[in-house]
């Protein structure tokens, strides 16, 4: 079945559900730093009534996809079902696992599926290395795209004036010793990847991680996410990390471009 064309739609006020749009940013408010919300809460840091609040914080108790101790909420497992319909629905993260598993087996690393969204890099499919530790992110990770190789390969495609409008925006923020914070030295950077295709970082959002990546193109040459793997820093030298992983992801991305 021929899939629709993607198309950018600017949705007038008038149709949109407010009530949705609030119920979203809801479920987003609960992060790493406040897993538990009371109403007051999470009225602050979404701007509407702790009255609303309440009733919306209800209102996941009764879908089950929240918990509450009569003061405190916080999300269940079961709100994990609302990401498990993207990756039913979606065809390429479940058709893609197949190659990411021979890319794996070939490499003997973790690799990863990646696509961008607003100033995140999400993580949608991962086949794990057979080991006990594994470094890498899960499906459903999301972090700031400067901070991960795949997220500097898909920033590094976007046409200039987005690219500068993104670093303009952006605030970097340094989640190791050795995160690039400074815009002139990312840009160079990012610039960089467009050259040669591919990019390589280390220690950029935990220390002792490196990430390869390269993008992935559709057979009309437009991308729709990149292709990585993660491993130990320590493990290899970042130049023989690239001279053995690099050729085998083009590879792949060549391969996975004949049926995009």
């Amino acid at each position: 079945m021929k899939k629709p064309p993607l198309l950018n739609v600017q949705v007038a006020q008038r149709d949109l559900i407010d009530g949705l749009v609030t119920g979203l940013q809801v479920l987003a408010a609960f992060d790493d730093d406040t897993t538990r919300l009371s109403a007051t809460t999470l009225a602050e840091k979404i701007g509407i009534s702790r009255s609303a609040a309440r009733r919306y914080l209800l209102t996941l108790v009764h879908t089950g996809m929240a918990a509450t101790d009569g003061r405190q909420f916080w999300l269940t497992p079961k709100v994990l079902t609302l990401g498990r319909s993207y990756l039913d629905s979606a065809r390429l993260p479940r058709a893609i696992v197949p190659y990411l598993q021979k890319l794996t087996a070939q490499l003997q690393e973790s690799t990863n599926y990646s696509v961008l969204e607003g100033d995140d890099v999400v993580y949608v499919s991962r086949v794990n290395a057979p080991r006990h530790l594994s470094p890498g992110f899960e499906p459903g990770t999301r972090l700031p795209a400067y901070a991960s190789t795949a997220g500097r390969v898909l920033l590094s495609a976007l046409p200039d004036d987005q690219l500068h409008a993104w670093l303009a925006r952006v605030e970097l923020i340094a989640y190791t010793h050795l995160t690039v914070t400074d815009k002139d030295v990312l840009l160079r950077e990012l610039l960089a990847i467009r050259e040669t295709g591919f990019g390589i970082t280390e220690n950029q959002y935990e220390i002792g991680l490196r990430g390869i990546s390269v993008p992935v193109k559709s057979r009309h040459g437009q991308l729709i996410g990149a292709l990585s793997v993660s491993m130990l820093a320590s493990g290899t030298s970042k130049a023989e990390a690239t001279a053995r992983c690099v050729p085998a992801l083009q590879a792949m991305a060549n391969t996975l471009m004949l049926w995009v």
